[in-house]
């Protein structure tokens, strides 16, 4: 039976709680439109979420932010909010050949440095112009390259190679043989193919009461409808509006419809008609971010640390965070959730003794957003062909559907920043769309 919800009815539906569908709402509603928000979890936040665990409040998912990324440092500046950062790590571990080494990190930076700016400097020949990542034809003929091939034949010695795996496995969340190199391409030109600017924007800087200080300002900014535990099975649309369908069977009725559930699931919404065979192929090929993100509280006050490890160790990244009560609070990332369970404490401590043989776990966390049915995925990393396939059909809205989200953002994709960027930026389409229409009629 359908429950009709003949009362309500809305200029425009968001369709997902995270940072692109709070922005597009409060944006939608400073231009004066009556906004709907459907978020399938009893919370906001999406693939971003502060809990307390390990005697400590812990971002399970999206953390970090940067100046350098202008629209998430938009509405840091908006909201008077603060950033801070763990402790500066003092020494490197790394494996190679299957084995642990160590060193300062001044020593551990001036043996990397020149290949490092080498290989982050190749991102300028294909993204001249950052935010339009398709400006140049050599996009092209690179978007097909993993990672992995691309660092296999730039030269590199095996420590080298080894090291910088590791460094883009967990960039990738995911194995680096899987993803694009155009996806990493799109981090490194933000950098300037500078090494240190680089760790700066996307491991180090936080928000200082957490991502949840930030939804809940946007939220209550936006003061649009927001209805929770509310999972859309179907959309109908044509040219005179749209009809959304929740796991009650209640249906909503709208003149638009923004939807930002991650580009995995979309393929678990109905659309009739049926969207584009592009956009469906490209959820249904799914991407690269296949991986885990660890929280690991450890005994006693460690000597704050970087590590690094190939992409076929469980853990790739791993550093101190913070201390509580005199434990380390350590957070890392993997390949793949299905090769370490971060609630194991004993699985988590074996991977972290590949660098520090005597370390003692007292306690492990973390979140499976691969398995998450709303998620699929980490932070979303594209395969090879999918930014040249999908990007102009992913930004090409049918009828009166919308797609908004960090994976269609033309600038920092995969972060917070390109979240807000891609909500922003749809929310504006979609005002024009209905004061076209509105002007018409």
């Amino acid at each position: 039976m359908v429950n009709y919800k003949s009362n309500e009815s809305y200029d425009v539906i968001v369709i997902g709680g995270g940072f692109s569908g709070l922005t597009a709402a409060r944006e939608l509603r400073f231009l004066g439109h009556k906004v709907l928000l459907l978020e399938a979890r009893d919370r906001l936040g999406g693939r971003t979420w502060v809990d307390t665990r390990l005697n400590s409040k812990l971002e399970m998912g999206g953390t970090y932010v940067h100046w350098f990324q202008p629209h998430v440092w938009t509405e840091i500046t908006r909201y008077g909010l603060e950033i801070v950062s763990g402790p500066k790590a003092e020494k490197v571990y790394w494996i190679s050949n299957g084995k642990s080494h160590q060193s300062t990190i001044s020593d551990y930076k001036n043996k990397l440095k020149s290949t490092v700016d080498r290989l982050m400097s190749e991102s300028h020949k294909y993204l001249p112009l950052p935010y339009d990542p398709l400006h140049s034809p050599l996009i092209k003929e690179i978007d097909g390259v993993t990672a992995e091939e691309f660092m296999k034949d730039f030269g590199l010695t095996q420590e080298e190679y080894d090291i910088l795996h590791g460094w883009v496995a967990s960039d990738f969340c995911g194995a680096p043989a899987e993803g694009a190199v155009t996806q990493i391409f799109r981090w490194w030109v933000f950098s300037q193919g500078n090494w240190n600017n680089h760790s700066a924007m996307i491991s180090t800087y936080r928000l200082k009461e957490g991502t949840k200080a930030l939804i809940e300002a946007i939220a209550a900014d936006a003061k649009a409808e927001i209805k929770l535990s509310t999972i859309v099975r179907s959309v109908e649309h044509n040219h005179e509006g749209v009809i959304v369908t929740d796991h009650n069977n209640f249906q909503y009725k709208a003149k638009t419809v923004i939807v930002t559930v991650p580009l995995t699931t979309l393929q678990n919404i109905k659309f009739n008609p049926a969207l584009s065979l592009e956009k469906l192929a490209s959820s249904m090929e799914g991407q690269t971010s296949k991986g885990v993100k660890v929280w690991a509280r450890v005994k006693g006050k460690l000597e704050p640390f970087d590590a690094l490890a190939p992409g076929n160790y469980p853990l790739n990244s791993v550093h101190l965070d913070r201390f509580v009560d005199g434990d380390s609070i350590l957070v890392g990332f993997g390949p793949s959730a299905a090769m370490l369970d971060p609630n194991d404490r004993e699985a988590v401590e074996k991977a972290l003794q590949h660098w520090i043989p005597e370390i003692e776990v007292i306690e492990s966390t973390g979140h499976d957003w691969v398995n998450d049915e709303f998620s699929r995925e980490t932070w979303p990393m594209l395969k090879p062909n999918q930014l040249t396939t999908y990007f102009e059909e992913w930004n090409t809205p049918e009828n009166r559907v919308y797609l908004a989200g960090t994976t269609y953002a033309k600038g920092w994709a995969g972060f917070i920043d390109g979240a807000i960027e891609s909500g922003l930026t749809v929310s504006r389409r979609v005002h024009k769309h209905l004061t076209g229409e509105n002007t018409c009629n």
